[in-house]
C-alpha cells in the first residue's frame, strides 16, 4: 500500500470515529437545582461520540453558570441562548443546530441511564430504524408527597426483537392504554425527522401529544428495548403536576385541531382510524381533568364537545363536565 493511500485510509477511519452519533438536546429554564445532575448523566454515557446541545430558554437563575462550568471539562457541550419562548421553540432550535445521526430530547431535570444511548444507537443501526423507544421510571423530589400516579411502561406488549411500523405500534399502545407521548423515551434518526418536516408546535403545552403521534404515524421501521433507561423526576409546580388550567385546555384543543388537519390529508385508512382512536382517548381524558375549571369555561368546553367533537367524547364524559358543579367537592 502506498503512503498516500495509507494516509487516505487513516483519514477515513478518523472521520468515522469522529462522527457524531447522537445529538442530545436539552432546553433549560431555571432548573439550577437539577441541571448539573442531568447534564452529567449525559456526559457519563458509554457512547462517547455525542454532542450535548443546551438551549438556554431565558433562564434567570444560575442554571447556565453551572452548564458553562461543566462545558469547561467537556468540549462536547454547546450552549445557545434565546429569550424565553417555551420548550418547543428551544427544541426546534436544538434540532437546527444538531449534526448527529440521531437525536435525543432530554428535559433539564431528568436523568438517563449510562448505557442508554449506546444500546439505542446500535439497535437503530442494526435494524435500520426510524426510531427506537424504551420505558421509564419516575421518582419524586425530596419533600414532594403529592406525586401523581404515572406509568411509563409502554413496551410490555411488544417483542424487543421485532421491527414494527409506527402505525402498528401506536395502535397497539392505544388499544392497551399505554401510549406515552414523551419524546424523552425515543432515540430518533435525524434524517427521518427531517424528511417528515416534523418540529414541535410552539406556544402551547402538551406539544408532545402532537409531535409523538405524527412521529409514529409516518415511521416505517420502529422497535423497542425492554429497559427503563429514562428517569423522570416528579416535582411541584411542573406542567405534569400543576392543576389543570385554561392553558392546558388550549394546548389539548390545538393538538386536536392539528391532528384533524393531518387526518384530512392522510391517504391511508389505518392512519385516520388511529388518529380517531387517539382523539377519543385524549378528549375523554380531558373531560375528567377539566372538572377543575370554573363553571363558565366548563360550559364552553361542553358546547365545543357537543358541536365539534361529539364523535370522540362519550356521553359520560360530557355528563361529568355538566354535573360536576352540583357534586360536593
Amino acid at each position: 500500500m502506498s503512503k498516500s493511500h495509507l494516509n487516505d485510509v487513516q483519514l477515513i477511519i478518523k472521520m468515522k470515529s469522529n462522527k457524531i452519533k447522537v445529538s442530545i438536546i436539552i432546553p433549560v429554564y431555571n432548573t439550577e437545582k437539577y441541571i448539573r445532575q442531568t447534564v452529567e448523566s449525559i456526559m457519563s454515557q458509554t457512547l462517547k461520540e455525542l454532542e450535548i446541545i443546551i438551549i438556554n430558554d431565558g433562564s434567570t437563575d444560575e442554571s447556565m453558570k453551572i452548564v458553562e462550568e461543566l462545558a469547561l471539562h467537556d468540549n462536547r457541550i454547546q450552549t445557545y441562548s434565546q429569550a424565553n419562548q417555551g420548550v418547543s421553540v428551544a427544541r426546534n432550535k436544538g434540532i437546527a443546530h444538531a449534526q448527529g445521526e440521531y437525536l435525543y430530547f432530554l428535559d433539564s431535570d431528568d436523568l438517563l441511564d449510562p448505557d442508554a444511548l449506546e444500546m439505542c444507537y446500535y439497535k437503530c443501526e442494526e435494524e435500520e430504524l426510524d426510531f427506537v423507544f424504551f420505558d421509564a421510571h419516575t421518582f419524586g423530589e425530596d419533600g414532594f408527597t403529592n406525586t401523581p400516579q404515572l406509568s411509563y411502561q409502554h413496551t410490555e406488549k411488544l417483542e424487543d426483537n421485532k421491527v414494527y411500523s409506527g402505525i402498528e405500534v401506536l395502535k397497539m399502545q392505544l388499544q392497551n392504554y399505554v401510549f406515552t407521548p414523551s419524546p424523552c423515551l425515543n432515540v430518533i434518526r435525524r434524517r427521518y425527522l427531517t424528511n417528515c418536516h416534523l418540529l414541535f408546535y410552539p406556544g402551547i403545552v402538551h406539544e408532545d401529544q402532537l409531535f409523538m403521534v405524527k412521529l409514529y404515524l409516518q415511521a416505517s421501521k420502529v422497535a423497542c428495548i425492554h429497559r427503563a433507561f429514562f428517569q423522570r423526576r416528579l416535582r411541584e409546580n411542573s406542567i405534569m403536576t400543576s392543576k389543570f388550567s385554561s392553558h392546558n385546555l388550549k394546548g389539548y384543543l390545538t393538538v386536536t385541531q392539528e391532528l384533524l388537519g393531518f387526518k384530512k390529508q392522510a391517504h391511508k385508512k389505518e392512519i385516520r382510524e388511529v388518529i380517531d382512536l387517539h382523539l377519543s382517548q385524549m378528549l375523554n381524558a380531558i373531560s375528567w381533568q377539566a372538572q377543575t375549571l370554573p363553571p363558565g369555561k366548563r360550559l364552553h368546553l361542553i358546547l365545543r364537545f357537543i358541536f365539534q367533537y361529539k364523535r370522540y367524547v362519550s356521553t359520560k364524559g360530557i355528563g361529568v363536565l355538566l354535573f360536576k358543579p352540583f357534586i360536593k367537592q
